[in-house]
């Protein structure tokens, strides 16, 4: 079982490091307003919404002092008007944004219309292309670290119940234990009294001298009574004791496998942070 936790870390973090890196190219893409130029960016594990949310925040941040431009959903594009990237370029931009979901990556492509063109387009100002290109690269970075951290998130809450019911598992335990110690004692308490009985019925027997007939079956039935119980009771404190051996037993080995899980659990954490620290 360790050799085939140790392979399954080695693997995933071999997939750690072998993440697609992210990258933004120019390619030319239909649009609603025909084929144009688009910064494109590809991303594992993003959704769609997360994207277009991570996009509003990105190139309409709120301001205190004056309204930012609003990005509308026209069919299947995000359009924002008259935006100011700074960061690209101080010429107002009309951005449009297309999302597309595959199984594993999501595609991103951005079109920058200035008043002359769209960037990225042959004659376009290649400072503003080249800041374009670091600008969606960090949005790309940013969603997939946002992508990741979701799923780290989720994976340590997963992490923290299984952690939970170790502690539950534990609790019960104890419990258990506790009752069989009571049991035990009371055991050993009604097994003093079968002796005692025993041995006074034993000892009525010896000493019969100067007792009616009537009176010595009625203290040996007394007597006799007495002892029944006690056995009963021994009996019982013995099957009780057994089945909460067996619930001790069965907890027992539900504590062993929450901690494999609890151990699988942890090296898939631990991979997902690594895997978000090196996505850069």
């Amino acid at each position: 079982m360790k050799l085939f936790i140790t392979l399954v870390l080695l693997f995933e973090l071999t997939s750690v490091m072998g993440q697609m890196p992210i990258e933004v190219k120019i390619e030319e893409r239909p649009s609603s307003i025909g084929l144009h130029s688009a910064f494109e960016v590809v991303v594992p594990q993003a959704t769609p919404s997360e994207a277009i949310d991570l996009m509003k925040k990105t190139i309409t941040p709120r301001s205190l002092f004056k309204k930012s431009p609003k990005m509308e959903k026209v069919k299947d594009e995000w359009i924002v008007r008259g935006v100011i990237i700074s960061d690209i370029t101080n010429m107002p931009l009309d951005v449009i944004t297309q999302v597309s979901s595959f199984p594993d990556n999501l595609y991103v492509r951005v079109f920058l219309q200035t008043e002359g063109g769209f960037l990225g387009s042959q004659g376009s100002s290649e400072q503003a292309n080249d800041a374009a290109m670091r600008y969606f690269r960090n949005y790309g970075v940013d969603l997939y670290r946002l992508a990741v951290g979701k799923e780290l998130a989720n994976e340590e809450n997963t992490l923290k119940a299984l952690r939970n019911d170790m502690k539950r598992l534990t609790k019960k335990n104890k419990t258990y234990d506790n009752i069989i110690d009571d049991i035990q004692r009371d055991k050993d308490d009604f097994r003093s009294e079968a002796d005692y009985s025993e041995q006074l019925l034993k000892d009525s027997r010896k000493n019969s001298q100067g007792e009616t007939m009537d009176s010595k079956k009625a203290v040996e039935d007394e007597l006799k009574k007495q002892l029944k119980s006690a056995k009963k009771e021994v009996k019982r404190a013995k099957s009780s004791e057994k089945k909460y051996e067996k619930k001790v037993n069965k907890n027992e080995k539900s504590q062993r496998d929450k901690a494999r899980e609890i151990k699988l659990q942890e090296q898939k954490v631990e991979e997902l942070k690594i895997k978000l620290d090196n996505i850069r």
